[in-house]
């Protein structure tokens, strides 16, 4: 079978028998008769994997099934992992965590894939969400073309950071419907160079172009350094409408409703401490540079920032709000007879939904339903604005948060009139 492929440069036409979809053979050793072959798809695997520097087995799966919205065989998997002139080798036992162990991409293949990517148009535009002149984010910027150069030691704050965000591309993969894998072109990056940019966040992650920060915490920051962390993206016009979600790790369960204190510091002083002399609160800082903060509680991190990114995505939100619709009619999701559920038509209002239910005292009452993001720490300013605003209107109001909300950390304030709905 004739076939065209890429290798190392040039155009060459073997006569020989190749993988399905392959578009591109690797050398190992230029004088061996060995070659892997790659696909698009495996191809474009391994630049990511340049970019995660380190990966167990389980990171790969999760990077490819972010790329393709497929898992990736054994076989194919295997077939790159070897010594270190293969595309993937082995970090000597003394990186091992536990029982896990790392790879890496070597220099030598990293170098002639760089080089490929650029020839195949399909995948070199890709890669232009981060590869471009003045990009924090590049490889050629942060000189990252493979090899362990820089990585003494794989610590537990990495691995997890990586770990979770790779976990968040795979989950919004599985739950997107209006967009294919490719057209998200999810990226994830983990900045460690403070000499681009000031602010070196933990983590980086781009879909569809929009870019969203991860800052994890292992409970092991004093809090002034978690303000300190703020101070980049409000006082950076780089990060001007930039979403960044806290992470917070090694908390205990909720106890008595109550979220963690180390959680409640971080939102408190948030709004309590002044920035300097300027008069303004942290929070009012960074809602000056449109900066949206969420402080989330590791066990609903994975599930909320998705949902968050999602929302993001949706061309038309009518599709939930009409699930909702039907969810309020058939199931019982408050403490009432609900009699009567309705779409709020006006664009101008905050609520999505309007229930009529029958009260203790059997009068006829009506609640409207508006949908929120759970962690976002703008919501602490929105209660007491809604409760303000609608208190002498309506008995009751409903909060809509994920269904996926299974520990709640939260405590919302005027219980006697927000409801807490886990529906959506």
């Amino acid at each position: 079978m004739v076939k065209s492929m890429y290798s190392g440069g040039s155009t060459e036409k073997k006569i020989e028998h190749v993988p399905k979809d392959a578009i591109a053979y690797y050398l190992p050793h230029p004088n061996g008769n060995k070659k892997v072959f790659f696909t698009k798809d495996t191809l474009l695997l391994m630049y990511h994997l340049v970019r995660l520097k380190f990966f167990s087995r389980e990171m790969i799966l999760d990077q490819y099934y972010i790329l393709t919205g497929k898992e990736l065989y054994n076989d194919a998997l295997y077939n790159l992992i070897g010594n270190s002139r293969m595309p993937i080798c082995y970090f000597k036992p003394s990186y091992n965590i536990g029982c896990t162990k790392f790879m890496y991409v070597p220099t030598v293949f990293a170098t002639w894939l760089l080089d490929i990517i650029q020839e195949i148009p399909e995948l070199a535009e890709l890669t232009e969400v981060t590869e471009f002149k003045g990009s924090h984010y590049s490889l050629m910027t942060n000189k990252m073309r493979g090899g362990t150069y820089g990585i003494k030691s794989i610590n537990i704050h990495d691995l997890n950071t990586r770990k979770l965000t790779l976990k968040i591309g795979r989950k919004i993969v599985d739950q997107s419907t209006d967009f294919s894998p490719r057209e998200m072109n999810i990226t994830c990056f983990f900045p460690t160079n403070p000499k681009l940019i000031s602010l070196v966040p933990d983590a980086v992650i781009f879909v569809n172009g929009q870019r969203y920060f991860i800052e994890y915490d292992r409970n092991t920051e004093q809090h002034y350094k978690l303000l300190g962390k703020i101070i980049g993206y409000f006082e950076e016009k780089y990060y001007k409408g930039d979403t960044i979600f806290f992470v917070f790790a090694n908390i205990s369960e909720p106890k008595d409703n109550r979220l963690h204190k180390r959680v409640v510091n971080f939102i408190d002083n948030l709004y309590t401490v002044p920035f300097r002399d300027s008069g303004f609160s942290y929070y009012e800082k960074a809602q000056g540079n449109n900066v949206t903060l969420f402080a989330l509680p590791e066990v609903n991190a994975l599930s909320q920032i998705t949902e968050v990114i999602i929302h993001d995505l949706t061309i038309d939100d009518s599709p939930e709000n009409e699930r909702l619709l039907e969810k309020c009619k058939s199931d019982d999701i408050l403490p009432y007879d609900v009699v009567s559920a309705e779409l709020v038509e006006d664009n101008d209002s905050p609520f999505s939904l309007i229930l009529t239910y029958i009260d203790d005292y059997f009068d006829e009452k009506k609640m409207p339903l508006i949908k929120l993001n759970y962690g976002d720490v703008s919501n602490h300013d929105y209660f007491e604005k809604l409760y303000e605003r609608y208190k002498d209107e309506y008995t009751m109001v409903g909060l809509l948060f994920s269904s996926e909300i299974t520990k709640q950390y939260y405590q919302m304030p005027h219980s006697d009139f927000f409801m807490e709905l886990y529906i959506r």
